[in-house]
């Protein structure tokens, strides 16, 4: 029995061969929802979420009381994978150090632990493109807490790399690896102080070794 995130996968994979096969070009309009699902042999709500992720990474273009749109033929990345994690990377290993310094702040700590918690119930559930956002928001929480405005300020700048790199994570379905427990171990060990552990699970997430 396949899961309603593996339906979503399996639909957003047929759906981008589907627009391949038909030739679509750039601003071309994809036929109507029950039509496409039909095509596809989706329900609805499956090809909804599925167009969703899509039109967040901006490979179609929704338009209220218009249509479903055709954004681009490809989806492209327009930096340097490598580059953006190691960035990454140094910003929250960073940030985690402040905090870890820091008196911890109960509200905070729940705060995080709340967005983890959406987080992991999102992808779980298969919404990704909220998960996107709600995987987006924890980890900036972890940089607000820092208490260093130009650690926000810097991280501010790569926002929009990081939204796009996730989305086509989402994108490659059969290769995405959920990294949960990586997230899980983040959040105890800021709650414990734990250095070690947290630059450890920050390494891992961002495709290094833990």
């Amino acid at each position: 029995m396949v899961n309603k995130r593996g339906l979503v996968n399996q639909t957003i994979t047929e759906l981008l061969a589907y627009i391949e096969a038909q030739n679509y070009e750039a601003g071309q309009k994809l036929p109507i929802e029950a039509e496409l699902a039909k095509q596809l042999g989706v329900g609805r709500s499956t090809l909804r979420e599925a167009v969703k992720i899509l039109s967040f990474s901006e490979v179609l273009d929704v338009r209220q009381g218009s249509g479903t749109y055709l954004k681009t033929t490809r989806f492209k990345e327009d930096f340097s994978t490598a580059e953006l994690l190691v960035a990454r990377q140094m910003l929250e290993v960073q940030a985690v150090r402040l905090i870890i310094q820091q008196e911890s702040d109960v509200e905070d700590m729940l705060k995080l632990k709340e967005l983890l918690f959406k987080r992991n119930h999102l992808l779980e559930d298969g919404q990704f493109s909220k998960y996107v956002i709600q995987d987006m928001a924890f980890h900036k929480k972890i940089i607000d807490l820092a208490n260093n405005p130009f650690l926000v300020k810097w991280y501010q700048e790569i926002e929009e790399d990081i939204r796009l790199y996730l989305s086509a994570q989402m994108l490659q379905a059969t290769n995405y690896q959920d990294n949960t427990r990586l997230h899980n171990q983040l959040y105890q060990a800021l709650v414990e102080k734990n250095l070690e552990l947290a630059e450890q699970m920050i390494m891992a997430n961002n495709g290094f070794e833990e």
